[in-house]
């Protein structure tokens, strides 16, 4: 019975579903061949085809209902996406002109968690895209997001060293990392965020990257206190495409990426991108790195109500790592230190042995980041999610989505190098793995409201085991927990579409198994029972006012976000090799935040320009913090510790943030930004130091592309901060600001009618600033020069 009724849903939808036929020209009226055409739903569905000689392609058997069209070519302007409503059963043709010079919109599904206009986002959003990360040869995802506006991206080193998402002021914990609208989290990580996986994160097949800044706990749940960052894959379809490219330059910088993309019949559409980056000197020719990537997705329309995608993002990288930086001279007990490195000459003779002790000479303060040739990191990630969508009817949509996130890391570290080092060799060994599984239902009562609700279930689990130099015993531990969590949104849309409403809420519940350590002999939680941990819940609301006839939007938002603790914060332990010291706490609560933002953003000169201004404030109300300096009394910690995690006040995080984006020509495009940050903390790290650490006050950027010829475009990028606090062995340093200059030039010549040859060069850091984030030194000036292969 139950088949005969699904066999029937699939037959009445394929009688009633639509057709949509498309035609791509330039400002002339002439066809544009080759150009790439996608149609997108609102319920998150997505083909896309490629134009005949005609400029013409046709969508066969869509489902009735409200869609997006975009469309593209090498060498016009994007077109901005067309709202398209395909009614039952009948056709519809559209005409799309290609080439007019003006600020693009586009699709985004960050904002809302569905595909939305950025014209209909009532929230900060920013979209970088692949054809910006091409342009300015960009390697990694960190690379791509330096210049968006409320977004700070610290890198401690050369390329494919430990980096940090920091948003709106606030801590690296409090941004949520997604793949394709889904959690990247490390669960071996101490606070079981996405930190642990930034630096492997290269760009294999992205196809933009969408930074939502603002509460988003409501959609993505944890982390997600500040903002999110979504990594969207290719998605394929049209005609079979793709690239080779091989690069290289300074460091011993050598790269190569491979992309393929395409649809297999008009069922079927994939995309794939490989790279792999080998760097075999980095920093003082001592700082080797690697790392293979590979990212793709496969989607299957089993009808034209029903598909099912598969889709793939993994890494393994390997890298020496460089021991942290050391506070040197005569420093007073509080207060702020200004930062004065010791000269590289000493640093060279204290890391050869020369030196017994880390050097002070004259008035430096501190000692950068050391070279350690036997310490090193392995790592590896794998994040798979399926997902399956149905949609029976216009206004009812059923979304089940899979996803298993994997991610190890192993650290060696022996006995050579300089300062204290172990007497062996020591391994360090860490596993995480969370599983997530949801289930969504979309409905629309009407065409102005859009309703979704859903259940997620995610296990969670997190595996440690040293190795100490004999004879110290090994240590080993297995802890996991589990959490089902709701979640609900209503999204309004009135007159006209001129007023955009959204509610969002959500709530997750934590069961917590008992944890495992080996030796047991005085293992911590022996036998105990343990409660439910305190849910987490969030609220949202946002909204936004167009008038039309200025070109003017007005919007604000407003938000309660969490982070749930992690497994480490709830059962982490030290095991010297006879006993045990234990640091974590199973009762602790999530942190909570609430935040608002409001701002406007104004169209210009024919839609040529767009400025954007927003004023943001975020209060941290309960935190979790490492307490190492009294506060915890083991005559009155429950657990008897004298040091651990334990939940107190955060601080907050206030300030403006400006942007503009300019099209001044058909071709020179130019976007600048400014962030003005206000970031406090409620209980100070260093006595008498309240200014939160690695928060500038002001960071600025600005980029500017401009196609000098048919076949050369020239790109010039700039990002800088101002001063900044940074810890250095518990005191406060003060570091200056980065002022990072880029220049890149590529030259495109056309072979046939789909195969091109682009040759390309880079100068990064071209004024050569010597720059130490938190004391680690990065790269002066380096160059890469690669060639590209289309076809």
């Amino acid at each position: 019975m139950i088949r005969k009724s699904l066999l029937m849903i699939l037959l009445a939808a394929a009688a009633s579903a639509a057709g949509l036929s498309v035609r791509i020209v330039d400002t002339q009226g002439r066809a544009i061949p080759g150009a790439t055409v996608s149609l997108i739903s609102r319920s998150g569905e997505s083909k896309t085809l490629t134009a005949d000689a005609e400029g013409g392609c046709e969508f066969r058997q869509v489902a009735d209902g409200d869609y997006f069209v975009e469309a593209g070519a090498s060498g016009f302007a994007a077109s901005a996406p067309r709202a398209v409503r395909l009614p039952t059963g009948d056709d519809a043709a559209l005409v799309i002109s290609l080439g007019l010079a003006q600020v693009r919109s586009e699709v985004v599904v960050t904002a809302s968690g569905t595909p939305q206009s950025t014209d209909e986002v009532s929230k900060a959003l920013t979209v970088v895209d692949r054809s910006a990360m091409e342009l300015r040869a960009d390697p990694t995802v960190a690379d791509a997001l330096l210049d968006v506006p409320g977004l700070s991206v610290q890198q401690l080193g050369g390329p494919l060293s430990t980096t940090y998402f920091k948003t709106r002021g606030l801590r690296d914990t409090d941004t949520a990392v997604l793949v394709d609208g889904l959690r990247l989290r490390d669960a071996a990580g101490t606070q079981a965020d996405a930190s642990g996986l930034l630096q492997d994160l290269v760009l294999a097949d992205t196809d933009r990257i969408e930074v939502l800044r603002g509460a988003g706990s409501s959609l993505y749940g944890t982390d997600a206190i500040g903002g999110v960052v979504n990594i969207v894959t290719g998605e394929g379809g049209g005609r079979t495409r793709g690239s080779v490219s091989l690069d290289g330059g300074s460091l011993g910088q050598a790269r190569a990426t491979a992309r393929l993309a395409g649809g297999l019949g008009s069922r079927i559409d994939y995309s794939l991108g490989l790279t792999h980056w080998n760097i075999t000197r980095g920093i003082d020719n001592d700082s080797p790195a690697r790392n293979t990537s590979g990212q793709g997705q496969i989607l299957w329309r089993l009808s034209p109500i029903a598909s099912l995608s598969a889709r793939i993002y993994a890494g393994d990288s390997f890298g020496v790592l460089r021991l942290s930086p050391i506070a040197v001279g005569n420093l007073p007990a509080s207060g702020v230190v200004n930062a004065i490195a010791v000269p590289l000459s000493q640093l060279h003779l204290y890391e050869s042995g020369a030196l017994s002790d880390p050097p002070a000479p004259g008035n430096s303060t501190f000692l950068p980041d050391q070279f350690d040739p036997d310490s090193t990191r392995t790592g590896k990630y794998f994040t798979g999610a399926l997902t399956f969508r149905l949609r029976p009817s216009e206004r009812l949509g059923f979304t089940a989505q899979y996803q298993n996130v994997r991610s190890t890391r192993d650290y060696g570290d022996g006995p050579a190098g300089p300062g204290y080092q172990p007497t062996g060799t020591s391994l360090s060994d860490y596993l995480g793995r969370i599983q997530t599984a949801s289930a969504r239902i979309d409905y629309s009562p009407w065409r102005s409201q859009h309703w979704n609700a859903g259940y997620e279930f995610e296990d969670e689990d997190f595996r440690n085991r040293l190795t100490p130099p004999t004879p110290a015993a090994p240590f080993s531990s297995d802890v996991s927990q589990r959490s089902n969590a709701i979640f609900a949104q209503d999204q309004v849309h009135l007159a006209g579409d001129r007023v955009q409403l959204s509610f969002g809420y959500r709530a997750q519940f934590f069961t917590l198994a008992a944890p495992y350590f080996e030796p047991a002999a005085g293992a911590p939680f022996a036998g105990r029972a343990f409660t439910a941990p305190p849910t987490a819940q969030t609220g949202d609301i946002s909204a936004a006012y167009t008038i039309r006839r200025t070109g003017t939007k007005i919007r604000a938002h407003a938000g309660r976000g969490y982070r749930a603790p992690s497994l480490f914060e709830r059962f982490g332990t030290y095991f010297d090799g006879a006993a045990y010291t234990l640091y974590g706490d199973p009762g602790l609560r999530p942190d909570r935040s609430n935040s608002i933002d409001g701002g406007i953003d104004q169209r210009l000169w024919n839609s040529r320009a767009q400025l954007s201004a927003t004023y943001f404030f975020t209060r941290l109300n309960e935190v979790i913090i490492f307490d190492y300096s009294g506060g915890i009394n083991p005559s009155t910690d429950p657990l008897g510790r004298y040091a651990g995690y334990r939940n107190t006040g955060g601080g907050l995080a206030r300030g403006v943030e400006l942007s503009a984006n300019v099209a001044a020509t058909r071709r020179v495009q130019f976007t600048a930004a400014y962030t003005y940050t206000d970031s406090r903390q409620q209980t100070p790290v260093v006595p008498g130091v309240w200014e939160s650490f690695d928060s500038p006050r002001q960071r600025y950027s600005a980029f500017a592309t401009a196609r000098l010829t048919d076949r050369l475009t020239a790109v010039f990028r700039y990002i800088g901060t101002g001063d900044y606090l940074g810890s250095v062995y518990g005191y406060a340093f003060r570091f200056s600001g980065a002022q990072r200059a880029q220049a890149m030039l590529s030259y495109r010549r056309p072979l046939a009618e789909f195969r091109a040859v682009r040759f390309y060069g880079k100068v990064d850091n071209m004024f050569n600033q010597t720059y130490y984030q938190d004391g680690f030194r990065t790269p002066g000036a380096t160059f890469v020069t690669g060639m590209q292969f289309e076809f």
